[in-house]
């Protein structure tokens, strides 16, 4: 088994791969496949796993990818992401990680994640006693969790204390409001890794040409999206990237191959967005208004004009 401080510093996301929330019929299966092994073959091991994205199609391309290389399954950290959409019961989610056995070829999960609404569908203590069962009997190493407000996440931390692998989330140059709302700081300090998505904001971000990025971009002779990779490393984080070029996955990869000055990383980490307000959140209540904490990066440039 793949040891946790042994993980690359960027994992591979699994977001639109095959298409996006339904699959793409013109996807380019063998370009992401390729883009999957070229990742793996410059020492990614930490994959991100989840059924609901393309239906199931991005999970076929990963365990493809996989095969066709043929990685050893301790090489891999694996992280399957339970969605709620399509399973109505918790022994629907059991079916799911069934499949994720089979095609992957494994009898464990090396984390064991669950996106907030799935306690709201299924019960807190339900799903509780349901992840505790695959962590008692070997079947997952660790558990994590998805989008969670702080009251949340300090609730199920309780709970599971050091099984608590991760905290995936959004988290960018742009969009911290997860760090605002103390969310961030609270898994750093008790052991819980931060895994941003969208740290680049799909490349939203360095199109903007923000004056510090640019100004350290030209200091270290990096590119904007390395910058910020970078200074996501040196806060301690490990953001999920995708990609489709060859290219840009060797850029990735080399956003870890300088390291700018203190004082440098001090300066993009307390920089914010000029009046830019955070918006009313709705932790995944119905009932409430506000935006939901997984759009934001989203909603940005439709929100911040200046």
């Amino acid at each position: 088994m793949l040891n946790t401080k042994n993980l690359s510093k960027i994992g591979i996301g699994a977001w639109g791969l095959g298409g996006f929330a339904e699959v793409n019929p013109q996807n380019d299966d063998n370009r992401q496949i390729n883009a999957i092994v070229h990742s793996l073959q410059s020492g990614m091991n930490f994959v991100e796993i989840n059924f609901w994205n393309s239906k199931g199609k991005s999970v076929e391309l990963l365990s493809g990818a996989i095969k066709l290389l043929k990685v050893p399954r301790g090489k891999l950290f694996y992280s399957l992401v339970i969605y709620n959409y399509y399973l109505p019961s918790l022994k629907d989610v059991e079916k799911e990680i069934n499949s994720y056995f089979d095609l992957f070829k494994t009898d464990y999960i090396d984390s064991l994640e669950f996106t907030m609404p799935n306690f709201n569908k299924y019960g807190f203590r339900e799903s509780v006693n349901f992840i505790d069962k695959y962590l008692t009997k070997g079947k997952a190493r660790f558990t994590s969790l998805t989008n969670c407000s702080l009251e949340f996440l300090k609730k199920y931390h309780k709970v599971f204390k050091n099984k608590l692998f991760s905290h995936e989330l959004h988290f960018s140059f742009e969009v911290r409001v997860n760090e605002d709302l103390g969310i961030t700081t609270f898994a750093s300090e008790n052991g819980i890794l931060n895994i941003p998505y969208q740290p680049l904001r799909r490349n939203r971000t360095a199109n903007r040409n923000w004056p510090i990025l640019v100004e350290l971009s030209g200091k270290y002779n990096m590119s904007q999206n390395q910058v910020i990779l970078n200074w996501l490393n040196w806060k301690g984080f490990k953001p999920l990237v995708k990609s489709e070029s060859l290219e840009h996955i060797d850029e990735n990869l080399g956003s870890f191959d300088f390291k700018m000055t203190e004082s440098d990383y001090k300066k993009i980490d307390t920089f914010r967005v000029p009046n830019y307000k955070i918006p009313e959140i709705n932790w995944w209540q119905e009932e409430r208004k506000g935006q939901k904490i997984h759009v934001l990066p989203n909603v940005f440039d439709e929100e911040y004009i200046l």
